[in-house]
């Protein structure tokens, strides 16, 4: 008997990225590890069939991890047709929408348990409680029903990071080789962050907590994972990898014992000439960093992104990465709670000034998505925004759609203005000839920006969304 089945939902509509699906691979490693047979689905790659397959062998559990936004729908889409195969079947949510959500999940007629932040010590006790038949009512980080009244049973304790699995079994082998061949394999060094940004799901999922993993350990697994996959390009996946020199140092030795060129996110006050050179050294070729804004009274009162100097600090991070081979992606938010034109404004000219700076830069803006149980969620329900009422309602909560058409707009003028870089997005997806059917939408974009025009886009905007969405699932389909 499949004691769990772990499904990883389609995150976008139309992504190609083949990145390992962590969030069901390391409580399943556990389950694995605890005896339980478990049977993984990823939506990118499995079919519809399987899941229906699956279903039908009457298996005593099946869980799904979602993000907010369209990974919400694609999981209860699947949650629901389980239900309908077999209602006996127990269903499981978990993963960060859940865990900032739980009683709003556990309310969904087709959710029975909700996981509450790291799921491998829960799931684990819980699917035991399930097939022994004992009683859930010691199972900390758990949501769950009995006679229509939800229960919430006590917090639990983080997860010991030498305690992690190791998520590489044979039934995930398949799914890291898919990443490792594509060239998108992620392995993190840490979870969590120790910042208070007012927008992230991290002071409520990690609870404001960064817990490196030990390094003796990541090395052992990086070491079975290159032998395995046989990769030389990777990215850590960290929230933030932290600014200890010493130990990023260490990571960057691992990473060239092994000739791997990698990625990682980190925070952009942490940049200085010493930790460029010990990045270069080691092997990185990509940073992601939060720049948020280019307000110092945004990054200050309303994200809380305790910047020593504020945006000085943004623009001394973009000098010194100029100087050097280190790409960098700066990532933008817009549509802010209390944001005004001109704060917005000076956002868009710290990226003229960045890319002045740094001819490498990659920037993007985000619409500001508003993730409930964050401080700055409560600002913007005071500011008039209206809270989803459903998951269904939730999962139209994304980066890139607001009712603020000119934020919206952004998005995407931002993308063609800044992304068309050798290697980045647009060249990836329209390669060679295929540049042509976009160029004119970027020559545009161009002109936007430098006029700061961002009305009337909703024609221009459609056409790109299908150019994009066709071009992800060429590039998705070259893949398999």
């Amino acid at each position: 008997m499949v004691d769990c089945i772990l499904i990883y939902p389609r995150p976008t509509e139309d992504s190609p990225k083949k990145q390992p699906a962590l969030s069901i691979f390391f409580p399943g490693a556990m389950l694995e590890q605890a005896g339980f047979n478990v049977e993984y689905i990823d939506e990118r790659f499995d079919s519809q069939k399987r899941i229906e397959e699956l279903a039908d062998m009457a298996p005593l559990s099946v869980g799904v991890s979602a993000m907010t936004g369209f990974q919400l729908l694609e999981a209860k889409r699947i949650l629901t047709k389980v239900k309908e195969i077999n209602p006996g079947i127990k269903t499981i949510m978990g993963g960060v929408h859940p865990s900032l959500l739980p009683v709003k999940t556990i309310s969904e007629k087709f959710v029975d348990f909700v996981v509450v932040g790291e799921g491998e010590e829960t799931l684990v006790e819980l699917i035991s409680c399930l097939r022994n038949g004992e009683k859930l009512g010691e199972i900390g980080g758990l949501l769950w029903k009995e006679n229509g009244k939800i229960i919430e049973n006590r917090c639990r304790n983080f997860i010991k990071p030498e305690d992690i699995p190791f998520p590489l079994t044979p039934k995930t082998f398949p799914y890291f080789k898919q990443a490792a061949d594509a060239g998108e394999m992620i392995y993190p060094t840490s979870r969590g962050c120790p910042h208070r940004c007012g927008f992230c799901y991290n002071l409520v999922f990690n609870r404001g907590k960064w817990r490196p993993f030990p390094l003796n350990k990541w090395k052992h697994e990086m070491d079975c994972l290159v032998k395995e996959l046989k990769f030389n390009r990777m990215e850590t996946g960290d929230d933030n990898i932290g600014g200890n020199k010493k130990r990023i140092k260490q990571i960057g030795e691992i990473m060239r014992r092994h000739g791997i060129v990698w990625d990682t996110d980190i925070r952009p006050e942490y940049i200085d000439e010493e930790l460029i050179r010990i990045l270069d050294e080691g092997g990185c070729s990509t940073l992601f960093m939060g720049i948020e804004s280019g307000a110092d009274r945004v990054l200050r009162d309303i994200i809380c992104k305790d910047l020593p100097n504020g945006v000085e600090n943004l623009k001394k991070c973009a000098r010194l990465l100029g100087k050097s081979k280190i790409k960098a992606i700066y990532s933008f938010m817009c549509n802010l709670p209390t944001e005004s034109q001109e704060e917005l404004s000076q956002s868009m000219a710290l990226a003229d000034y960045i890319e002045d700076h740094d001819p490498k830069a990659r920037i993007s803006f985000y619409v500001y998505a508003p993730y409930p149980g964050t401080r700055l969620y409560k600002v913007a329900l005071e500011h008039g925004f209206k809270e989803p009422e459903s998951m269904e309602d939730w999962s139209k909560i994304t980066l890139s759609n607001t009712v603020n058409k000119s934020a919206e707009a952004l998005y995407y003028i931002s993308g063609l203005r800044f992304r068309g870089k050798k290697g980045d997005n647009t060249n990836r997806n329209f390669p060679g000839t295929l540049r042509l059917m976009i160029l004119p939408f970027e020559l545009s974009a161009r002109m936007r920006w430098a006029f700061r025009f961002l009305s009337f886009y909703s024609v221009e905007k459609f056409f790109v969304k299908i150019l994009f969405k066709w071009a992800s699932q060429r590039v998705a389909h070259q893949n398999i």
